[in-house]
C-alpha cells in the first residue's frame, strides 16, 4: 500500500532490471501479473510488460533492490503492427483467463458458505428460542441442524468450512454456538470419528453454553468484571447445562458431558469439577480449544483478538490447559495465519488470508484491498504462486484504516475455510 509521501518516478520499459519496484496503472483483471504492485524478480516479466503494450510504469526507488539501466542513446525501434496476436500473447491472454475463473470461483464458494452460514445461524436463533416452551423439539431440530452440517463436511470436498463469527451483540450467543459447532466437527472431521461420534460433538458443542439461560444476563455480559461471588455463580452454568440437557431426554450422555465439562482444563485449573488430562473425556477436550479460540477472536470485551493473536495466546500461555496433540492439528489446521486475519505484504499489499494452504502454511490465499476496484472484484493471490511476496506480519483491526476493514471485512468477519482437498497435498 503507497504511502502519500512515497517518492515514485516513471520510467520507460526499456529501462527496467529485475529488483525495480513498479506499480501498473492497468485493473489486475488486465494483465496477468498477480499484483498490481510488485518488484520485478525476472527478465520474462519485463518481456510480459513489452508484450501488453506498455512503454512506462511508475517504479518506487525505496523499496527497489535495483536502479533502472541507463537511458539508451538512441529510442529503440517501435514494433510493427501487427494483424494477429503473438504466441506470447495469446499465452498471457490463456492466463490471465485462468486466473480470472480460478478467483471467480472461489467467490461462488465464499458466497454459498456465506449464504449455508447465515441460513443456519438463523435456525440456530430459532431452535434455541424454543427451548422454552418445546425443548424436547428444539433438541430434535438441532440434531437436524448437526446432521446437515456433518453431511456437507463429509460430502463437500472443495470447501467444507465456512465459519463466519459476526459480531452483533443481539445474537451474539448464536453465532459462537455455530462457530465453536463447526470448529469442533473440523477436528472431529480431521482425527476420522464416526458419523454417530461426530453427531454427539456437535450437538454437545451447539448447546454448550445452554446452561446460561439460568443465568441473568448482567452477570453474562459482565466478563472480566465479575467478582468472585459471581464469577463462582457464572461458573454454574455447566452444571445448568447439563441439567436443561437431561430435561430434554434427547442429548447423549456424550453429549451431556460436553456440556459439563468443556471449561475443564488438563492441569486441572477449569472448571466445575477440575479434572486432568485424560479424565476430561475426548470429545470436551475438543470443544474446549473451539471455545477458547472464538471467544478469544470474538470476545466484546477487548475487541477481539486476530485470529493469530489468539493461536498465540493459547499455544503461549495457555498450552497447559490444552490437549498438545489437539491444539497442535487445531493449529494446524488454521495454519500460521488463521484465515479471517488481516495481513501485511512484503509489497505494502493489505489483505485478509481467505483459505489456508496446508502444504505451506506460510503461503495462503490472501483477498487484497485495492480502492480502485469494487469488493466483488477484489484480487484473491495465492501466495504459493507468487515466491517474492511474504506476509510480513498479522495486523490487529485496530491498526488497520475503518476503510480497509469495510471493504475486507465489511460485518467485522472471523472467515475459517478447511480444504480438504489440502489435505491430500504433501507436508
Amino acid at each position: 500500500m503507497t504511502t502519500p509521501s512515497e517518492e515514485t518516478a516513471r520510467i520507460p520499459v526499456d529501462r527496467l532490471q529485475p529488483g525495480i519496484f513498479i506499480s501498473l496503472a492497468e485493473r489486475w483483471l488486465d494483465h496477468p501479473f498477480l499484483f498490481n504492485e510488485f518488484r520485478i524478480s525476472s527478465q520474462k516479466q519485463i518481456d510480459t510488460l513489452r508484450e501488453m503494450g506498455v512503454e512506462s510504469v511508475v517504479c518506487y526507488p525505496a523499496r527497489s533492490k535495483a536502479k533502472p539501466l541507463p537511458a539508451p542513446a538512441e529510442a529503440p525501434a517501435p514494433r510493427p503492427p501487427s494483424a494477429l496476436p503473438s504466441a506470447e500473447e495469446l499465452a498471457l491472454a490463456a492466463e490471465r483467463q485462468q486466473r480470472i475463473e480460478h478467483i471467480r470461483l472461489s467467490r461462488e464458494k465464499l458466497a454459498r458458505c456465506e449464504k449455508a452460514y447465515g441460513r443456519t445461524a438463523g435456525a440456530i436463533r430459532n431452535l434455541m428460542q424454543q427451548l422454552h416452551s418445546a425443548p424436547g423439539r428444539a433438541t430434535t431440530n438441532a440434531r437436524k441442524v448437526v446432521s446437515d452440517t456433518v453431511s456437507e463436511l463429509l460430502a463437500d470436498q472443495s470447501i467444507v468450512l465456512s465459519l463466519i463469527g459476526q459480531k452483533r451483540s443481539d445474537d451474539n450467543a448464536y453465532f459462537h454456538a455455530l462457530n465453536v459447532m463447526i470448529l469442533s466437527l473440523m477436528m472431529g472431521k480431521s482425527e476420522g470419528l464416526d458419523e454417530t461420534t461426530l453427531l454427539d460433538l456437535g450437538m454437545g458443542a451447539l448447546f454448550h453454553d445452554l446452561g446460561k439461560l439460568r443465568l441473568p444476563d448482567v452477570i453474562v455480559k459482565k466478563g472480566n468484571e465479575r467478582n468472585r461471588a459471581e464469577e463462582d455463580f457464572y461458573r454454574l452454568h455447566t452444571v445448568y447445562g447439563e441439567e436443561i440437557g437431561l430435561e430434554t431426554g434427547v442429548l447423549s450422555s456424550a453429549s451431556l458431558d460436553i456440556l459439563r465439562h468443556h471449561h475443564e482444563h488438563i492441569d486441572g485449573s477449569g472448571f466445575p469439577d477440575g479434572l486432568t488430562g485424560e479424565r476430561i473425556s475426548h470429545l470436551a477436550r475438543i470443544v474446549a480449544i473451539a471455545n477458547r479460540y472464538d471467544n478469544l477472536c470474538n470476545s466484546a470485551e477487548n475487541q477481539g483478538m486476530t485470529p493469530a493473536e489468539a493461536l498465540a495466546q493459547m499455544f503461549g500461555k495457555e498450552q497447559n490447559r490444552w490437549d498438545p496433540t489437539l491444539l497442535a492439528r487445531f493449529i494446524k489446521h488454521l495454519g500460521v495465519f488463521p484465515p479471517g486475519s488481516i495481513v501485511q505484504l512484503s509489497n505494502g499489499a493489505i489483505g485478509l488470508v481467505f483459505a489456508v494452504n496446508r502444504a505451506d502454511p506460510l503461503r495462503p490465499s490472501v483477498m487484497l484491498y485495492d480502492a480502485t476496484l469494487p469488493r466483488s472484484e477484489a484480487n484473491i493471490v495465492d501466495l504459493v504462486s507468487a515466491p517474492e511476496v511474504t506476509i510480513e506480519s498479522a495486523l490487529r483491526r485496530s491498526k488497520v484504516p475503518a476503510k480497509v476493514i469495510e471493504y475486507l471485512a465489511p460485518r467485522q468477519h472471523v472467515v475459517y475455510f478447511y480444504d480438504s482437498e489440502s489435505d491430500k497435498r504433501p507436508g
